[in-house]
């Protein structure tokens, strides 16, 4: 339908959207589905920065379990046990452990290192675009995509 009132428009793009509008609810559903886009961005944005007070509050809750063990520890100590047994929980004091800690990364010698590598893909992408064959990849197309300016 939209070829045939683009054909009697002679191909004039107002025309074509005021007769468009007239004889169909295209135009209408183009609307509601803007107002809905926007709608899902906001609701987006929202869940954004809830999911980023959750996780500040995790981060906190993380850190009030640790103050709680070192209390507990240090309880522990106080009444000189190493391990109590309690209605609720068997608390245990255990040795404190060792870890390794990097205070100069460049001094630790080399086959005491990862390495690591991965694709440079801006690089690949350029040597495709010079017609180069690059072993190993393959030019992918993606979905086209919209764009919704506000007013």
């Amino acid at each position: 339908m939209a070829d045939t009132i683009r054909q009697l428009c002679d191909d004039d793009a107002d025309t074509f959207l005021d007769t468009l509008d007239g004889e169909t609810d295209a135009l209408d559903v183009l609307g509601k589905l803007i107002e809905e886009r926007v709608q899902a961005k906001s609701f987006e944005e929202a869940n954004k920065a809830i999911a980023q007070q959750y996780w500040d509050r995790a981060k906190k809750m993380v850190a009030r379990q640790e103050a709680i063990s070192q209390t507990i520890g240090h309880l522990l100590d106080a009444i000189g046990e190493t391990k109590v047994q309690h209605p609720l929980a068997t608390v245990s004091r255990t040795k404190a452990r060792q870890k390794v800690k990097v205070v100069e990364e460049g001094e630790v010698p080399t086959q005491l290192c990862k390495v690591t590598t991965r694709p440079d893909l801006t690089a690949i992408k350029a040597q495709l675009d010079a017609g180069v064959n690059v072993p190993g990849v393959e030019i992918e197309i993606g979905n086209p995509s919209i764009t919704v300016r506000m007013k």
